[in-house]
């Protein structure tokens, strides 16, 4: 196990390839681009990853961990509904702190490297697989509780709801405009009903 210095030179290659990659694209970031933002030595480099894909897929692996736990810190409210709105105002926060540069890290490894690295494909499933989860667990707890109508599906609403905002990611790195976001949470909102004070403004 790398020390601390070890460990925070590895932090600060995953950081400077994590922004390369979301920026470039995997195939077209280099391992000299992510020396130069890093600053350290080839050495080190490979002392951490063997390979370029092995960085790839522990940048996922970061990501995801760093993406969850940033998800699951957004839970204030008591209702499940309201923390389906919490989720809603993290990602859309998030995206604006970014100024809808980038878009979803995620997506943009899956659209590049699905179809021929099966790894990076696995990796990413799990991303979404656990976000899916987390979604559906709120939806079916709502329903259970009365919030929602009992013939709602709370795993299907779940995968409905990534994949919209997926869309409405990609559609706000391509005009920088937010309502691309904010109208598509806006309309889950109105489906699910959610309550008035965890819906999002403008500006929220």
């Amino acid at each position: 196990m790398p020390g601390a210095k070890g460990q925070a030179t590895r932090e600060r290659i995953l950081c400077a390839a994590m922004e390369l990659i979301n920026r470039k694209s995997f195939h077209h970031t280099s391992i000299r681009d992510i020396l130069a933002a890093s600053d350290v030595g080839k050495g080190d480099l490979y002392f951490h990853f063997a390979s370029k894909e092995e960085l790839g897929l522990a940048l996922v692996a970061k990501a995801k961990e760093d993406y969850l736990a940033y998800l699951e810190a957004s839970l204030k409210s008591r209702s499940p509904l309201g923390q389906v709105g919490d989720i809603f105002l993290a990602v859309y926060r998030l995206h604006r702190h970014r100024r809808f540069m980038g878009g979803c890290i995620f997506g943009n490894i899956a659209l590049e490297m699905s179809d021929d690295n099966p790894r990076f494909a696995a990796a990413i499933r799990e991303v979404f697989h656990e976000w899916i989860g987390l979604l559906s667990r709120l939806l079916a707890q709502a329903r259970t509780e009365g919030e929602l109508d009992a013939a709602i599906q709370p795993e299907a609403i779940a995968r409905h709801i990534v994949a919209s905002l997926e869309g409405a990611i990609m559609m706000a790195r391509l005009t920088k405009q937010e309502d691309e976001i904010l109208n598509c949470i806006q309309a889950f909102e109105n489906m699910l009903g959610i309550p008035l004070p965890h819906r999002i403004r403008c500006g929220s």
